[in-house]
């Protein structure tokens, strides 16, 4: 269990009700991608499940994908359905990023053309493109072999991005649909105003950094300009108001996220690289550590 960011003590009493787990605290929150690195390098097993902290999953479930894990060519990733908590069935899988799918109005202008085809299927299993990282298991041979996660990823798309190098290397992306988890989608990152601007955020700059990866030439220019006119036109559409509406909500996020772009967007073109400033292969990723650091010093004083 990887700890990215909390209290020793609170740790400590994570350890004495949990002996049988080995609990490991992150020196600070470099992202979702680090911290399953971090707990892939200090485990044992022949077989790795990487889980969210906000998911309700079944000894039956995780043994089904084990099997699975067990049977499958090297460098296959296994996964299963999700639902949520009232019983609504999400779909935590998708297609690889293309013009066509950089963003849900353009996803839905194709749909009734049916121009983004549907994955394979048969009785017991979906073969996506990706599947989501709140649930993934492989052997950790396949994981080495793979590279790991990249740590350049923050939060999002990390997951796409392994499935792709995954599936590059002959493996297959299978999801079991004979058993599900529970996934309180956000319970972890989107609980406060600040964190779900941020998390909104990172979500569009992993996109990007995605793009950087896997698309070259003139396509790669392409979406990345389209993506940025579409998140500042639609993203400014909804800031406005929020400008003026500070009561609500969902206005008051959209003029947050707005406003952390406009300097993404501007730091991005100023340093060169699609990276977000929060990950450890960020070039500035040492000053940015400090100056989160000092500012957490400085709430902590304020609070105390």
């Amino acid at each position: 269990m990887v700890d990215n960011s909390s209290q020793v003590e609170k740790l400590n009493e994570f350890r004495g009700m949990f002996p049988q787990f080995n609990f490991m605290l992150n020196s600070g929150n470099y992202g979702f991608a680090n911290g399953n690195n971090v707990g892939a390098a200090n485990s044992n097993g022949k077989y790795l499940l990487f889980l969210n902290p906000d998911t309700l999953v079944s000894e039956r479930t995780l043994l089904a994908m084990l099997d699975q894990a067990k049977v499958s060519r090297a460098n296959s990733i296994i996964s299963c359905r999700q639902s949520r908590a009232n019983g609504s069935e999400d779909k935590p899988y998708g297609d690889f990023p293309s013009p066509l799918t950089l963003t849900g109005w353009t996803r839905a202008l194709t749909r009734p053309f049916n121009l983004i085809p549907k994955p394979l299927q048969n009785e017991r299993f979906i073969f996506p493109d990706w599947v989501s990282g709140s649930v993934m298991m492989m052997s950790k041979t396949s994981f080495n072999s793979i590279g790991k996660w990249n740590e350049r990823f923050w939060m999002y798309f990390e997951d796409v991005d392994i499935c792709r190098r995954a599936k590059d290397l002959g493996g297959v992306v299978i999801l079991l649909k004979n058993v599900a988890l529970i996934h309180n989608h956000g319970g972890s990152s989107r609980s406060e105003i600040e964190i779900t601007a941020l998390t909104k955020t990172e979500v569009i700059i992993s996109q990007h950094e995605y793009i950087s990866l896997h698309v070259n030439g003139l396509k790669e220019v392409l979406m990345h300009a389209f993506l940025i006119v579409n998140n500042l036109v639609i993203g400014l559409i909804s800031a406005i108001p929020g400008l003026i509406l500070f009561s609500n909500r969902r206005l008051m996020v959209a003029n947050k996220v707005f406003l952390k772009l406009i300097n993404y967007y501007f730091n991005a073109f100023l340093k060169d690289t699609w990276i977000s400033p929060r990950s450890v292969k960020h070039p500035e990723a040492y000053q940015f550590r400090i100056k989160v650091d000092k500012n957490l010093s400085a709430i902590g004083e304020d609070n105390s």
